[in-house]
């Protein structure tokens, strides 16, 4: 990859989002929404903010939560897509899988505490990244720090747009523009508040990628047998939340003793699951009611 190809959508993001050193951070956000045009309607959000600023602390005898997750109901079967356009990059049919699963175990889910304002420190690797891959994001679910650098890239020989909308208040927070494989645009002061973020492709509308921007080390992704592991965690009760976007989310309560080994059984419901006690939503929340109901899929090809 080339030195220029790889700073030229660099100095687009850097003057869409160059501030002067006395803008407050709202009036940063209204500066970056009016550089980047309209966004779309607000949504009911997964992710919220606290209104308590996460400290780190030295953390010398926490406790692990070794969990599993699992789905009741029946999963979302996978969607054959049909491109119209770009078929040489794209191909001419795309099987998005939208869960992986082991028996009732379900991987690709993010997994995290709520409510934890203390803890240990966010580690010094702050990278991820996101790729568009035959016109498809990778990865398609992910969690970041408000302080990490995404690195959003592309291998495809074609043009991509990616808009990083938050979904709380439908504001376009971000582009990322490619018209040829192997460039890439860091965003390093960009998702610096805690939100849920949708990436789309202006091109290819199937496409769509998932962020949840954390301003803590307590989150994970549930390995293929929908395993996770959040290590270091201070003594005390929290609250936990388990959401995968085709499936929907589950809140529960764990209580960590010092230097003990925690385990933590969560179980997402689905629409033809049996009826249970609603969850309970973590202070501040407003997204359980209307997230707890999956996402269905369809074995019918989409064109488009």
């Amino acid at each position: 990859m080339s030195f220029s190809r790889f700073l030229g959508p660099f100095f687009l993001s850097l003057s869409l989002f160059a501030c002067s050193g006395k803008d407050t951070a709202s009036a940063r956000t209204r500066k970056v929404a009016n550089a980047l045009g309209p966004g779309v309607a607000p949504r009911p959000a997964v992710v919220t903010a606290s209104g308590t600023p996460y400290k780190a602390i030295a953390v010398g005898n926490g406790g692990t939560i070794n969990g599993t997750v699992d789905f009741d109901g029946d999963m979302p079967l996978d969607t054959v897509i049909q491109p119209t356009v770009d078929q040489k990059v794209c191909g001419t049919s795309i099987i998005e899988q939208r869960v992986a699963r082991s028996g009732t175990r379900v991987g690709g889910v993010l997994v995290w505490l709520t409510d934890i304002r203390t803890g240990k420190p966010v580690p010094l690797e702050k990278r991820f990244e996101l790729t568009n891959e035959h016109c498809t994001l990778d990865p398609h679910v992910q969690a970041i720090y408000t302080t990490s650098t995404l690195n959003v890239g592309t291998e495809d020989r074609t043009l991509h747009t990616n808009k990083f909308i938050n979904v709380a208040t439908g504001q376009l927070v971000a582009l990322a523009p490619f018209n040829d494989d192997g460039e890439v645009v860091p965003y390093d002061r960009t998702f610096t508040e805690t939100a849920q973020i949708e990436v789309t492709c202006e091109q290819h509308p199937w496409t769509r990628a998932y962020i949840a921007v954390l301003d803590h080390p307590y989150f994970a992704k549930t390995a293929a047998a929908g395993s996770f592991s959040l290590d270091g965690v201070p003594p005390g009760t929290y609250r936990v939340r388990a959401w995968h976007p085709s499936l929907g989310l589950v809140d529960d309560s764990v209580t960590v003793a010092a230097g003990q080994q925690v385990p933590l059984a969560l179980r997402i419901r689905g629409r033809n699951a049996p009826a249970v006690a609603a969850p309970v939503a973590a202070p501040g929340d407003s997204a359980v009611d209307s997230m707890t109901t999956p996402l269905t899929g369809s074995s019918t090809p989409a064109r488009l």
